[in-house]
């Protein structure tokens, strides 16, 4: 006859038999376990977003180099210095300014006007001015065209107001503008010849502005804030339409780059987007680290690995390793018996919970490395759809530039990772638990191992399928 006084229940509410050792201690149940589980993973994944609200940035880096005078583009927070020595010619003036000009003697054909230590103000079609200047100018977003074989060879395109410093006489010609005199208050249209005496300090805010570079111009770009996409209307350069954003970018149409030591020569367009300095003359050279770089439509690693069909050899090893694993361990629970520990029997939410916390954090972390690296991601899709309503066919590209390497890194890295430690686990007779930790490693696992190869799996699938849109418009 069994004793009433020796019942108690273990962790999660089975009844066992024992001694009064473990009688008045609290017991949870299965489900109070897994209750709690997930709300701390509720927890420690707000934690993780709150630590990384615009991801961890662990995606590979590459050194690019450039020195030639092929079309080079530059897109982002620019900042410019330096002397001009020569043109500038600026298209569709809104507002340019000159500040305290020592003599000023304006001409239109028919009669001359002098005025002094005056302050003008100019609207008009176009100018063009030879002078001697400098430039120190931080733009919240602008974009920076080279073109050796223009009569200006940098263009620049903001909506910002271009500030610099004329230093000796100025020679300017307006196309059809209008002249307001302030100190004198003298105005007049037309077409004008100007000369401008002295130094003085200008502005212009105009559609295109050209710089002529003979005196050297230093330009560094990165990503920013204010990406204006209407700027590329203005842009007397043929662009690719990108499935991604070309904010903080560098695009090289032909020559030879240099990436990571390594020549690669360009034969259509090569694309990077990252942060880096030029300095522009006769010719451009061209310093940047880019996060994201593609040679002549393909993204571009320095894995030298050997490779099995397209797979570098590092990750197609673990699945050997797994497939070893797994038969080693059904060999030894079959001959050993291994038994299932009582309290494992319990663990299948928690082994869910911790599961589905690692596979959050791993896509949340893997969608803002797409993002750090494109500038687009699923999730930012989805709150632009949200917000806007409408999302066009090259944004909804980052779809599959996004999830197909997921899933590759997924069947190559989180599977055998998985496999390997459930496995293990089941040796010791914890396989809720081992199937829990395995899936949770191995997710976890696909976006640190994995983020490296997504040049890879994307070469070998959405490449070939974009190459069209890429190329299409340069007749590549």
């Amino acid at each position: 006859m069994e004793e009433e006084s020796g019942e108690v229940r273990d962790v999660f509410g089975r009844r066992r038999r024992g001694g009064g050792e473990g009688n008045g201690k609290k017991e949870f149940s299965g489900n109070t376990i897994t209750i709690a589980s997930a709300v701390i993973a509720i927890i420690i994944f707000s934690a993780v977003v709150s630590a990384y609200p615009h991801g961890m940035h662990i995606s590979e880096q590459h050194n690019v180099s450039y020195t030639g005078n092929d079309n080079v583009f530059l897109s982002g927070a620019l900042t410019v210095s330096g002397n001009i020595k020569g043109l500038i010619i600026s298209e569709n003036i809104s507002e340019g300014k000159f500040y305290g000009v020592e003599q000023v003697i304006i001409t239109d054909g028919a009669e001359e006007k002098r005025f002094s230590n005056a302050d003008i103000t100019i609207t008009g079609e176009d100018w063009k001015m030879n002078t001697n200047a400098t430039i120190d100018e931080k733009f919240g977003y602008a974009i920076a065209a080279f073109n050796s074989s223009n009569e200006t060879a940098m263009g620049i395109l903001t909506e910002d107001v271009i500030h610099f410093t004329c230093n000796g006489d100025t020679a300017l010609h307006l196309n059809n503008g209008f002249i307001s005199i302030e100190n004198e208050s003298w105005e007049e249209r037309g077409n004008f010849y100007i000369v401008l005496k002295g130094n003085f300090n200008a502005s212009v805010d105009a559609e295109v502005t050209g710089l002529q570079t003979a005196g050297g111009l230093n330009v560094s770009f990165e990503k920013s804030n204010n990406f204006d996409s209407s700027l590329l209307n203005s842009l007397d350069m043929e662009i690719p339409p990108l499935p991604f954003d070309i904010d903080g970018a560098c695009m090289i149409l032909g020559g030879v780059i240099s990436i990571d030591g390594s020549p690669e020569r360009i034969d259509n367009f090569s694309f990077f987007r990252g942060e880096g300095n030029a300095f522009i003359s006769e010719n451009m050279h061209l310093n940047m680290k880019a996060v994201v770089s593609i040679v002549d439509g393909s993204f571009y690693t320095c894995e030298k690995a050997t490779k099995v069909w397209f797979i570098p050899d590092r990750i197609i090893l673990l699945l050997p390793i797994a497939i070893a694993v797994w038969i080693i361990s059904a060999i030894i629970r079959k001959k050993y018996s291994a038994k299932i520990e009582d309290y494992d029997k319990g663990m299948s939410g928690f082994a869910f919970v911790i599961h589905i916390l690692a596979l959050a954090i791993s896509f949340y972390l893997w969608d803002q490395e797409i993002k750090y690296e494109f500038g687009e991601s699923m999730i930012s899709l989805a709150i632009s759809f949200a917000r806007d309503g409408s999302m066009g066919f090259l944004q909804l590209m980052i779809v599959p530039l996004e999830i197909i390497p997921w899933f590759a890194a997924f069947t190559f890295i989180a599977l055998p990772v998985r496999v390997i430690l459930s496995s293990l686990f089941s040796l010791i007779g914890l396989e809720r638990v081992g199937k829990g930790v395995g899936k949770a490693t191995g997710v976890l696992m696909l976006f640190f191992a994995g983020v490296v190869y997504i040049p890879f799996f994307l070469n070998v699938t959405v490449v070939p399928l974009i190459k069209e849109i890429l190329f299409g418009i340069l007749g590549g």
